[in-house]
């Protein structure tokens, strides 16, 4: 992640490759804040459910994540999805359901780690989309930033 930091400064700053953006307000600043912290505390869930569950389970969880991106998309942007997208999830979630049923090394904390993992996950790619639209980006540094902040 610091190296991250350093070459996109590099590639803003010195590079010109983007335009330099500041924080224009508290609110920005906050959302920013808001979108770092869940950012966080996804990577810090998924490291301590790693210690408890293998990875190939780890896995198989993470593939609710468009499950809880479409119930977060609804909840904070009431927007909903094609009925048809919705029916898609249903065998993804049953096949996750049946899979820690059958999981030889299940263990509950780990896996409500992994869940929260995931979830913190879908949040921040919703609040990303908020962000970037609410904030007037400019359609190539928004096409910019899902690259970096979805590599990461």
């Amino acid at each position: 992640m610091t190296a991250c930091s350093l070459l996109s400064y590099i590639a803003i700053a010195w590079m010109k490759m983007v335009p330099m953006q500041t924080i224009r307000s508290r609110v920005q600043f906050f959302k920013i804040s808001a979108l770092s912290l869940v950012f966080c505390v996804s990577v810090v869930f998924g490291n301590i459910s790693l210690s408890f569950l293998p990875v190939s389970f780890n896995q198989a969880v993470g593939a609710t994540t468009p499950f809880f991106t479409a119930v977060f998309a609804y909840l904070m942007t009431l927007k909903r999805e094609a009925w048809l997208t919705y029916l898609t999830l249903v065998p993804v979630v049953a096949g996750v359901i049946i899979a820690s049923g059958g999981e030889p090394s299940f263990h509950l904390f780990g896996f409500v780690m992994c869940i929260s993992a995931t979830a913190a996950r879908a949040l921040k790619t919703v609040l990303q989309g908020i962000l970037l639209s609410s904030e007037g980006v400019e359609k190539f540094v928004k096409n910019y930033c899902y690259f970096i902040l979805e590599r990461s």
